[in-house]
């Protein structure tokens, strides 16, 4: 009986079935674990030095970049984090004025590496679904930032009212059905009159994806699934809210901003709504 049992586990976690339970649109508590079956592993322990700056931060492995290479690791996490600031910026905030920081969803820390520290007084935390991306991080950016895995499950580990900024860099564009759950999840641990900076796809999006990156050899396969969506259901022929494919956290959600700007408005202050902020993504800039 206990072979059986062993062997129905090592099933759960092969190659075959894991695919499925990541892809199954009924089970919320999903994340990528840090290694498959059999569950043994051994971490080693930081490498960093308390004290070290962020200019003495490694980059992550190849497998960790996102498709990424080195060079743009660095360079398209400068530039998305310079342009959230450029957003905060225009509503009159500055990194000073924001002592505890989010990144939900956060990789390997491409945008946190580069957020303005104020040594002594900023408190970094990065949240991921990824366990090889948290494992990195806790290995080799802890200190100055500070890091957990959690779970597609709409709950983060955090006290009411804790951060004064959180942002989400491609995270709601691969959220669905809990989408609403998770924003309200947000703004829980959002401390009053702190802010949320969220990026979505809308149709300034699809228009960018069939005109700008149609050629881009990056981008085909995304471009090329996006095309395929809309000829097969005519979608943009159709007033929608939203329409998504593929199963969370693989899914392409994409709004019509004005009809979620209105949604989320009942929640949080909107202040600003940015297009290609986030290479052909919207920026949506919320007060609590």
């Amino acid at each position: 009986m206990l072979s059986r049992v062993k062997g129905l586990v090592k099933e759960m976690f092969s190659s075959k079935v894991q695919p499925l339970i990541l892809t199954n649109p009924y089970i919320a508590g999903k994340f990528y674990p840090l290694e498959g079956y059999p569950a043994e592993y051994i971490v080693s322990k930081p490498d960093i030095r308390p004290g070290s700056s962020k200019d003495d931060l490694p980059l992550p492995p190849v497998d960790l970049l996102q498709g990424y290479s080195p060079e743009e690791h660095l360079t398209y996490g400068r530039k998305d984090m310079s342009a959230m600031l450029e957003v905060l910026k225009r509503a009159g905030v500055t990194p000073q004025t924001l002592d505890k920081v989010l990144d939900f969803g956060c990789a390997a820390g491409r945008m946190l590496r580069f957020y303005p520290q104020v040594p002594g007084k900023t408190e970094f935390w990065g949240v991921d679904i990824g366990a090889k991306y948290i494992t990195w991080c806790q290995q080799h950016l802890s200190p100055p930032f500070l890091f957990a895995t959690a779970t597609t499950s709409p709950h983060l580990p955090f006290e009411d009212n804790y951060f004064d900024l959180i942002y989400c860099g491609s995270v709601f564009t691969h959220i669905s059905d809990l989408a609403d759950t998770w924003f309200l999840e947000l703004r829980r641990i959002l401390r009053r009159g702190g802010y949320a900076y969220i990026t979505i796809h809308d149709k300034r999006t699809i228009e960018l994806l069939f005109t700008k990156y149609a050629d881009r050899s990056d981008h085909a396969e995304f471009v090329q699934q996006v095309r395929q969506f809309v000829e097969r259901t005519s979608v943009l022929s159709q007033d929608y809210a939203s329409f998504s494919f593929g199963a969370d956290p693989e899914s392409q959600v994409f709004y019509d901003v004005e009809y979620l700007v209105q949604k989320w408005s009942r929640f949080a202050k909107v202040v600003s709504v940015t297009p290609e902020a986030y290479t052909y993504q919207t920026a949506i800039l919320l007060q609590k």
